[in-house]
């Protein structure tokens, strides 16, 4: 996908960022306003990006200095990882949603998130090796994200005003614990960050400083919520802008349950790991950092089961294994 600045509708435009990642590029959004602008999303703190978003600006007759606010809606590094250089050049105030603060807050201390995923991944059958690249990944993304302070905090059902114009936040958990939306209903556009992407669906994670989060379950019900707005454009943060909502929504659920239909399939003759699981609807071959996405996922769609009593898990030798409930 091309990379630049497009208007979507007058004084709103799509920035298009690279990323040096399989998805290539990420979506931001700009509201125009009299003497500045605000952005959804910022794109990662990555060689190359910041010089992307500055030409884009110039294009519009803008810095980056003209920033006056920033809304992220969630806490990955491709959406928010320029935030903290924008707002020290700019002085432009951060909100996010409570939920992703307290994240920012829990995994200060990039240390204990490492042991919160070995310790999960270990449990759940992935390899030494291959959590051992994965935390060094995650360490080399750190200064992915600048680091940056919340002004304040966007809630579901928030009523904004920015260059004129109504925008409604909405809450989206499920990619993320709290990822939120937004609503334009005059210009009929869902910002959807990564709740809604037009080929691909969003992974799905357990929350290891919330365990009582159920990632499925929660991003049917915002699809739910989602489905039935009267929009004519659905702007994703990866991919083109799109128009069928509604058969997004439709396509996205019957994926879901398809995959579960899979894992409860695996689970017919023995019990097993969620890793010995994902190899089963994954394959073999993915390296490090997507076979522990492929885990996370998995993982997810076996506690959905879980909670229908479907399976059930037991552990045994420090391993964490599912299995069917028979009839």
């Amino acid at each position: 996908m091309k990379t630049g600045i497009r208007e979507m509708a007058e004084g709103i435009f799509m920035i298009t960022l690279p990323m040096p990642f399989r998805l290539k590029h990420v979506n931001i959004f700009l509201f125009s306003e009299e003497g500045g602008f605000t952005l959804i999303d910022t794109g990662p703190n990555l060689h190359g990006v910041l010089p992307a978003l500055e030409a884009s600006l110039a294009e519009i007759g803008r810095r980056v200095e003209d920033c006056r606010r920033i809304w992220i809606t969630h806490f990955h590094m491709d959406h928010c990882g320029l935030a903290g250089i924008i707002a020290g050049r700019s002085g432009a105030s951060v909100y996010l949603s409570e939920i992703e603060e307290l994240t920012i807050r829990a995994f200060a201390q990039q240390e204990d998130r490492a042991s919160r995923i070995r310790r999960f991944a270990l449990e759940h059958g992935l390899d030494d090796g291959t959590i051992d690249t994965v935390i060094r990944a995650f360490s080399a993304f750190r200064t992915a994200t600048s680091p940056f302070s919340a002004a304040g905090i966007l809630a579901d059902g928030d009523q904004l005003t920015v260059g004129g114009r109504a925008v409604e936040v909405i809450a989206t958990p499920g990619h993320s614990r709290g990822h939120i939306s937004f609503h334009l209903p005059e210009e009929r556009f869902l910002i959807a960050g990564d709740h809604i992407l037009p080929h691909i669906t969003p992974n799905l994670s357990p929350d290891l400083i919330a365990p009582d989060f159920h990632p499925l379950e929660s991003f049917f019900s915002s699809l739910a919520r989602v489905e039935d707005l009267p929009v004519r454009m659905v702007c994703p943060a990866h991919g083109r802008p799109f128009s069928d909502l509604k058969g997004r929504v439709a396509e996205m659920r019957e994926h879901h349950r398809e995959r579960s239909g899979f894992a409860l399939q695996t689970l017919t003759e023995k019990p097993q790991t969620s890793n010995d699981v994902s190899r089963f609807i994954f394959g073999d071959v993915l390296p490090p950092f997507d076979r522990l996405l492929a885990l996370n996922e998995t993982y997810v769609h076996l506690i959905q089961l879980e909670r229908e009593t479907l399976i059930r898990r037991e552990m045994r030798n420090g391993l964490c294994l599912f299995a069917r409930i028979r009839p």
